[in-house]
C-alpha cells in the first residue's frame, strides 16, 4: 500500500494478527513502524503518523521462572555422587548465568581467596567476582583437577554446550520431581534466597551482576570481597 493510504486501523490490524509473537517481538515491530514513519515524514512522503497509538498488549512472561524449593535442593545434596549434580549446585550457590559458568576457565578461579572472576558477560555489570560458598568449594576443587582448561567439562575435558547442560539439568530435576523447572531457575533460586536472607541490596546486585547506581569501574577492594563473602554465606 502507498504509505499515504495506510491508516491506524491497517497497522493495528497487522499487529493484532501477530498473535503468535511474544511481547518483545511485537515491540520490535512497533519500533520498526515508528522508524519507517519518521523517515517518511522526513522525506515528505506523508504527514500522518499513527505509530504512537499502536497497542501491543501487556507483557506477560511466557515462561515465568520459579525458585527451586529448599526441599528439592536438600534432596540434591543427598545424592551428590550422581554425575552432574555438582554443576547444578554450583549454579544455585553462585547465581551464575549458565553461559557464564560454561565459559569459566580454571584460571578464573582464585584458589587462595576462593572466588571466581567473571571476565565476560552479557552485560557490563556482569563482569564481577563471586566468592565461592563454602558448601560448594569441594566441588570446585574436584573440577579444578579434571581435564581441560574450562572449569566445567566432560570426562574428555570438553566444555559443555547449552543443549547438553540443559539436558543434564532436566535429568537432575527429574530425580527430585522438579520437572517444571528450567535451567535459568538456578539463578532465580539464588536471587530468591538472597532476598529471603534480607542481604544488602548492593551486595546482591554485585553477586548477580545486576546494574547498580554506583559505578566501581570493576575495581573490588578487600572490603568488597569480605562483604560479598558474608553475603553469599547467608544462603
Amino acid at each position: 500500500m502507498p504509505i499515504k493510504e495506510i491508516k491506524y486501523k491497517h497497522m493495528q490490524a497487522a499487529l493484532d494478527a501477530m498473535g503468535g509473537l511474544s511481547y518483545a517481538s511485537k515491540k520490535k515491530v512497533r519500533n520498526l513502524l515508528s522508524l519507517l514513519w519518521a523517515y517518511a515524514r522526513q522525506m515528505d512522503y506523508t504527514s500522518n503518523d499513527y505509530t504512537g497509538l499502536l497497542r501491543i498488549g501487556k507483557n506477560r512472561p511466557v515462561n515465568p521462572h520459579h525458585a527451586i524449593s529448599r526441599r528439592k535442593v536438600n534432596a540434591l545434596w543427598k545424592m551428590t555422587d550422581v554425575p552432574g549434580i555438582d554443576i547444578i549446585l554450583i549454579l544455585i550457590y553462585t547465581g551464575l548465568r549458565n553461559g557464564e559458568l560454561r565459559a569459566l576457565l580454571k584460571s578464573d578461579v582464585n584458589r587462595r581467596q576462593k572466588y571466581i572472576r567473571i571476565r565476560k558477560s552479557k552485560t557490563a555489570a556482569g563482569v564481577r567476582i563471586i566468592p565461592i560458598h563454602s558448601r560448594i568449594w569441594p566441588f570446585v576443587e574436584v573440577r579444578l583437577s579434571c581435564n581441560g582448561s574450562h572449569l566445567i567439562t566432560d570426562d574428555s575435558g570438553m566444555p559443555y554446550t547449552y543443549s547438553r547442560l540443559a539436558r543434564l539439568f532436566t535429568h537432575v530435576m527429574e530425580l527430585v520431581h522438579g520437572e517444571k523447572h528450567k535451567l535459568h531457575d538456578t539463578r532465580h533460586t539464588c536471587a530468591t534466597w538472597l532476598d529471603d536472607a534480607e542481604v544488602n541490596d548492593n551486595a546482591k546486585k554485585m553477586i548477580l551482576g545486576h546494574a547498580r547506581n554506583d559505578v566501581t569501574n570493576g575495581v573490588y577492594t578487600h572490603k568488597n570481597l569480605r562483604q560479598l563473602r558474608k553475603t553469599i554465606e547467608k544462603i
